[in-house]
Order: structure tokens, then sequence, then C-alpha cells
């Protein structure tokens, strides 16, 4: 086969099987993707495909008979050096699929969510587990467009006090006037405090002391905000 026969990798289908054993002659495909493969897709048999084990690799298969069978492995440089880390108090509505989304895209290492004091949604038992369930699909879905080759994570905290205690370094986005650090671009590990609608309240206002940044005089919706910051911290 010449090298102009070969796809290249970024334009190739992906899929993330954490865990996988690459050990192994082929790897089992679940019922899911295949039919991503065969019926959305329309991939026919010996298409090349990729699969990423979420160790940095990415390996160019074949698909066959519901089975990637490897080709070859490579190690791509699409993660970032320096590990951005979101803790997003919860927005209401739709927003934190959009945070997710963009996060994932942007090379958001992982994700923090949150209840603010003023916060409207709250989460629990099996309405959490649910959320969970989705939130890990939008997160992998995106991570496989973004050809990102490693899944951010996702945890749940009960308040900004967790967050502290957790990063105590953490930056803050603040919505107080006489807040005039401007949030820059970094080389450093950094986590990003993202606040609810309707700002944050007195008492977080005091946890928060002087780990508040800006972004500048406008307002912006939580989404948007969140969305900005990681590429003021990214990219500059």
């Amino acid at each position: 086969m010449g090298s102009r026969d070969i796809s290249p990798l970024r334009s190739l289908p992906r899929i993330f099987l954490p865990g996988l054993d690459t050990e192994l002659e082929s790897y089992p495909l679940p019922p899911e993707e295949v039919d991503k493969l065969r019926k959305v897709l329309r991939l026919p048999e010996g298409s090349p495909i990729a699969v990423l084990p979420n160790d940095g690799r990415v390996i160019r298969c074949e698909f066959r008979a519901r089975q990637a069978w490897p080709i070859e492995s490579d190690t791509p440089s699409t993660e970032p050096v320096n590990q951005v880390w979101l803790a997003q108090a919860l927005p209401k509505g739709d927003r934190l699929d959009t945070i997710l989304r963009m996060g994932t895209e942007l090379g958001v290492a992982g994700f923090a969510l949150f209840p603010a004091e003023r916060s409207v949604v709250r989460w629990d038992g099996d309405k959490l587990h649910d959320k969970r369930r989705r939130f890990h699909a939008i997160i992998r879905e995106s991570a496989e467009q973004s050809f990102r080759t490693r899944l951010p994570v996702l945890e749940v905290l009960g308040g900004l006090s967790d967050v502290f205690e957790r990063w105590p370094n953490a930056v803050v986005l603040s919505e107080r006037e006489d807040v005039v650090r401007p949030l820059a671009k970094t080389s450093d590990d950094i986590t990003l405090v993202i606040g609810p609608e309707g700002g944050w309240a007195p008492r977080e206002l005091d946890l928060i002391g002087d780990r508040g940044v800006t972004l500048g005089p406008l307002v912006l919706r939580t989404d948007t905000a969140a969305a900005a910051a990681i590429a003021a911290v990214r990219f500059g």
C-alpha cells in the first residue's frame, strides 16, 4: 500500500475505548459504535477507523466483522502540555451541555461541577446518575470530534468550599468591579472557577478572597465566560 493510499489520522472515524487491552489480535467494538459506523457513517467492511485507548495513542485499524483490527499505532501531539481544569457552578437549561462540549474541544483536562448558593439547579440520586451518563456521552463525542487522545475527567463536588479544598490556588472569574487582575495565558497548570447566572453570594465572595480575576468590563453569560476563560489561558 503506497503512502498516498493511507488516510490521514485526522480524517478517520474515531472511537474511544478506555482500558482497552491493546495486546489483543482484534478489538471488540461496543454495539452502539458498530451501529454508528454502519448505519450513520455507512462504512463498508474493511474501512479504516481509529481506536483511542485513552492513553495518548491513536491506533489505526480496519473495521471488519464488528471488530477493529489494528494496523499501526501513533502518538500525536494533540493534548495540551499544561492542564486546565474547569470548576463550573451548575447553570440552568442546556448551558452545561455547551460548556462541556466547548471545554472538551478547547483542551480541558477535567471538569468539576458544583452547586453554588445561587444555582437554581440541584441534582441527587437517579437524576445525578442520568446526568452523569449524558455528560460523559457529550465529552466522549466532543473528544472524538476534536481529535483528543485523552478524555477529560468529570467530577461532581458539593460546593465552592470543596473546590478550594481540592485546588487552593484556583482562580475565579469575578463580576466585582474592583477586581482588576486580568486572566491571561499561562504555561502552568490552572483551575478556573466559573460562577452561576446569578453571580456569587456574599459568603462565596468571602471564600474567593484575592483569587478573583477578570476578562474585562463586559458581562458574559456563564457558558460564554467558560469558553472565553479557557481560550484566554490556553491561547492568549
